[in-house]
């Protein structure tokens, strides 16, 4: 029957982790970490649900790291702190300990064990202060933090077999023998990765796609200006960067070497962030892939700029496109921003079979509207893609996503009227075809992200210079040194280092990234024999206001009054960080916080003015305390109403401000979480990952 005709949904699941090597030695361990908890998962979850289909986009760069710590043994800077034996300890290493093996989710993944919670309790007792800090911890703490850490980013398909089962079980003083068994076999999973998408791959679940090698913004490298030409407002750098030759060798050696560890030629590509351009897609026509993907926001543009008619659902979206003609085109496929988002930031904090439900609903009312406007055969060609990173958002769901994903794809192997494929099953409808598509990547439609900021610009100078210098005195040349200064070169040629410069995205570790790129310009120098520029030597990424500020003194703001910045020039500070995943839309960008002798005060800054959403403050108190913001002021507890009496107020307009009267309870730090609802469905919260942990002024 035709109502029978499901409607085709296309899973790809970018895997991307930049190059971290400098000097022989791993400066940052994601690709380990991520590797035993999601790269294996990922792809084992497959086999209990063989009706899911899906494609894995790999990034050279990473496959090239994995192989380094399994064929050469290569380690990173985290793991070999995690061998040393913390009786030989430096307080220069009892520091480094506590920045490092806090790194996790705190909420999903250090919360989640007694031990590792307890660890953590003790660290931020201090203030995480962690000169004074590291004077409350024993050996035997600093040796359960390194076990603790190595411990939790193992990943669901793992945890429970030997031996890490019995690590969970055991919980504390643990020995150097068995944290170092720990660590090895931390390698095993990682030698499971690769053969196992090869085995999916050949029975015909799963198909594997391939980045260019280092992960550049093939339009930039093809020709800065692409950056203006995507956002007119876009200041560039001094110097024209302009190499559409790297773009190729990136995109083929890219292939090349996906090939060499997969056993066959990836016949699909994402592009670095989504990003295209009528020569980045060309040079993709000229290596022959036969598919590619971007964001819908790149198609409305397109069609926009060809004054071609869309409806007003946008469903041009849900149906692929050929770009060229003949045997010179490639098919692209249009990411749906809104479902790929909902996976990334939003279902994280839902119920499993409440997120589960919601997505496959989408999916079947998306599916009636394309069979209304379009007619049933249209179902033959309509497919909805569903792109995003495959490690970075698990880490803010409960047991990893997996809950999650066991729920989805249950209901996606049960629901007739939806089907996973794979690209090759998609056919393209006639007349579907782009001569000219608008430069853009999926963040924005434009690559302000990369290009336009002065710490971006800076960057994009320094390569310049970098590639002038090996175009001089490598021309007509082969030595092994040259070819060691290409790589160099290749490397820095990567988007992840621009990631982080500029204001939009905040790590502890940018500063790390700014090294790494550094790094790798100076290493172009030094393999062709030359001196490095000084200027090399000083750090391009500005240091940024602290994301924790303390109140420097009590405070009563008066929410009548409009001076702000003078109300809250004593309160304490916290910014919302971005990390290695953008969310477009984020609104709450930074809370104030302060106290007097009767009220907790806060004040959330937005993005832009708030109406009809719902905002939510959850005190992790002991009652926890939820008060609502928007149409109601209301206070819930997990306790009987009349155990407590609560008052408040706020005001809502530029910004929020809230006085909170909360009675009985009394704290000595606050902490927190803000959810910001419109519908009822979670839009931002803060912070993005974990709690915010607040002082209070005695």
């Amino acid at each position: 029957m035709n109502d029978a005709k499901p409607l085709k949904i296309l899973f790809v699941w970018h895997h991307h982790q930049p190059y971290y090597k400098a000097d022989g030695k791993f400066l940052l361990p994601w690709v380990r970490m991520h590797g035993i908890k999601d790269y294996w998962d990922m792809v084992r979850i497959l086999d209990d649900y063989q009706n899911i289909r899906q494609t894995f986009n790999f990034t050279p760069s990473l496959l090239e790291q994995l192989q380094e710590y399994l064929d050469h043994e290569t380690t990173d800077a985290a793991y070999d702190l995690s061998l040393r034996n913390p009786d030989s300890f430096t307080m220069e290493d009892k520091i480094r300990a506590l920045k490092v093996f806090f790194l996790a989710n705190t909420e999903r993944m250090i919360r989640r064990y007694r031990r590792y919670s307890e660890l953590l309790d003790k660290w931020m007792k201090k203030g995480r202060d962690d000169s004074s800090a590291v004077q409350s911890f024993s050996s035997q703490d600093f040796r359960d933090l390194q076990v603790w850490w190595n411990l939790s980013w193992v990943g669901e398909y793992s945890r429970f077999d030997p031996p890490f089962r019995y690590y969970l079980d055991k919980e504390r003083n643990f020995t150097e023998e068995e944290k170092l068994h720990l660590l090895r076999s931390q390698l095993d999973i990682l030698r499971r990765i690769v053969p196992h998408h090869i085995e999916a791959a050949n029975r015909g679940q799963i198909e594997i796609s391939a980045s260019p090698f280092y992960h550049p913004i093939l339009p930039l490298l093809c020709d800065s200006n692409s950056g203006r030409e995507a956002n007119p407002e876009t200041r560039l750098p001094a110097n024209r960067f302009r190499h559409p030759e790297d773009a190729d060798e990136q995109v083929k050696s890219g292939l090349k070497y996906a090939e060499t560890i997969f056993g066959v030629r990836p016949k699909g590509m994402w592009p670095s962030e989504g990003s295209v351009s009528d020569a980045a897609l060309n040079i993709m026509v000229k290596n022959k892939i036969a598919w590619t993907a971007t964001d819908e926001l790149i198609l409305k543009k397109t069609l926009l700029k060809s004054r071609k008619k869309t409806g007003a659902e946008f469903l041009e979206k849900y149906f692929a496109y050929y770009f060229g003609s003949g045997k010179n085109r490639i098919k692209i496929f249009f990411r749906d921003h809104d479902l790929s988002d909902l996976i990334g930031f939003v279902y994280s904090r839902w119920s499993p079979d409440d997120a589960a439900s919601d997505f496959v609903g989408r999916l079947l009312g998306i599916r009636d509207l394309v069979r209304k406007r379009f007619g049933e055969n249209a179902l033959d060609y309509a497919v909805v893609p569903i792109i995003l990173d495959g490690e970075n958002a698990w880490e803010f769901y409960q047991s990893d996503g997996k809950d999650f994903l066991r729920t989805l794809y249950y209901r996606l192997s049960n629901e007739t009227r939806i089907e996973t494929a794979l690209p090759s099953d998609i056919e393209v409808r006639r007349g579907n075809i782009l001569k000219h598509i608008s430069p853009g990547s999926w963040i924005n439609g434009d690559f302000k992200i990369w290009i336009g900021h002065p710490e971006d610009n800076k960057a994009w100078d320094f390569l310049f210079h970098a590639r002038d210098a090996f175009e001089k005195l490598s021309k007509g040349k082969q030595s092994v040194e040259i070819k060691s200064s290409h790589k160099e070169l290749m490397i820095a040629e990567g988007s992840d280092w621009c990631w982080w410069y500029g204001d939009e995205h905040k790590s502890p570790q940018a500063g790390q990234f700014d090294e790494l790129f550094r790094y790798h310009l100076k290493q172009v120098h030094k393999s062709l024999g030359m001196e490095a520029p000084a200027e090399l030597e000083e750090p391009i990424k500005k240091k940024t206001a602290q994301l924790l500020r303390q109140p420097s003194s009590k405070i009563s703001p008066r929410f009548e009054k409009r001076d702000l910045d003078k109300e809250w020039k004593n309160a304490g500070i916290v910014e919302q960080a971005s990390g290695a995943m953008q969310k477009e839309g984020t609104l709450i960008k930074r809370v104030y916080w302060g106290n007097d002798l009767t009220n907790i005060y806060l004040r959330i800054d937005t993005t832009k003015k708030i109406s009809s959403e719902k905002i939510v403050i959850r005190f992790l108190s002991d009652p926890q305390v939820y008060v609502e913001l928007g149409r109601v002021f209301s206070f819930r507890t997990e306790c009987p109403a009349n155990d407590f009496e609560f008052s408040g107020q706020c005001r809502i307009d530029d910004t929020i401000q809230v006085a909170l009267n909360l009675g009985k309870i009394k704290f000595d730090d606050l902490n927190l979480t803000i959810a910001l609802y419109n519908n009822d469905v979670l839009i931002d919260s803060f912070p993005h990952d974990g709690t915010a942990r607040f002082g209070i002024v005695q």
